[in-house]
């Protein structure tokens, strides 16, 4: 995977707000459509290697959801699964997408666990990446809080990464640069985050135990042996509740499986969407 191919950036308005997103275009005649959905603080150029590795096969639409990457901050009352949802709703009405695959990594993840049990006739298969459907936020562990609610500002990427690269051991230098490359700005006297302060400070994640459990689509689920979002425990019950649930641990992945186990996470996702196309 070492070319990189760029695809066309659009805009859309949606909920009053102008989101930013991605579309690799279709590689073929009646391609199937990928949509995917980035998580929390982070923005659609994190999973790029993901949308480029399927990039021949789909047509891959990556969405910076409100608050993220190029999209417009919502207000700071509005960062809640269900506006959220209503943002993604409209995306796919929007671009006239009948019936899509949707993968999402954690807070994308969520949406896609909500969207997937909500509209059962548009999705294809589902890929939700280390999530359970309901969870507690621990925001002591997430950077917070931002001062005046306004992010540090980090005078080189190297002192925004060096945190980062002692939280996450197992994750690689290409996927830290790359994190650097998609999640900052460049700004007087150094970097700042793209995402709204408020995004994290105020997200509101559902609780969608009771809507997973109606889910009839095929769904795969990914966790992280090292991660401490999503239990071992949790899984194994996500499994037993959810009629159309699979799912496999990447024993030596973190939060972040599909930069840490890389070539096993393309692997697996590969092999279950091929057996549901």
């Amino acid at each position: 995977m070492t070319t990189r191919v760029e695809p066309k950036h659009e805009t859309v308005s949606i909920n009053g707000l102008t989101l930013h997103y991605v579309d690799y275009g279709a590689p073929f005649a009646d391609a199937p459509t990928m949509v995917i959905l980035h998580g929390l603080t982070s923005a659609w150029g994190t999973l790029r290697r993901v949308a480029e590795h399927f990039a021949p096969s789909f047509r891959v639409i990556a969405l910076d959801q409100r608050g993220h990457g190029g999209s417009e901050w919502g207000p700071a009352d509005k960062y809640d699964t269900d506006t959220y949802l209503s943002d993604l709703e409209q995306f796919v009405d929007g671009l006239g997408l009948d019936r899509f695959v949707l993968v999402g990594q954690s807070m994308g993840g969520h949406h896609t666990i909500a969207y997937t049990a909500r509209h059962p006739e548009r999705i294809i298969a589902s890929i939700a990446n280390d999530i359970p459907p309901a969870l507690e936020l621990n925001r002591e562990n997430m950077a917070l809080p931002f001062p005046d609610g306004k992010h540090k500002r980090f005078a080189s990427t190297g002192e925004w990464l060096a945190p980062r690269r002692e939280q996450n051991p197992l994750t690689p230098d290409w996927a830290h640069a790359l994190a650097a490359e998609e999640l900052l700005k460049q700004v007087d006297g150094g970097y700042e985050p793209k995402h709204d302060p408020n995004a994290p400070m105020k997200w509101e994640p559902k609780d969608l135990w009771d809507e997973a459990k109606t889910i009839t689509r095929p769904i795969l689920f990914i966790r992280g042996g090292r991660s401490q979002v999503l239990a071992a425990q949790v899984l194994q019950d996500m499994d037993m509740a959810i009629p159309g649930a699979r799912s496999v641990t990447l024993e030596k992945a973190g939060h972040n499986t599909y930069w840490d186990m890389e070539h096993e996470w393309l692997t697996v996702a590969t092999a279950f969407l091929d057996a549901h196309r």
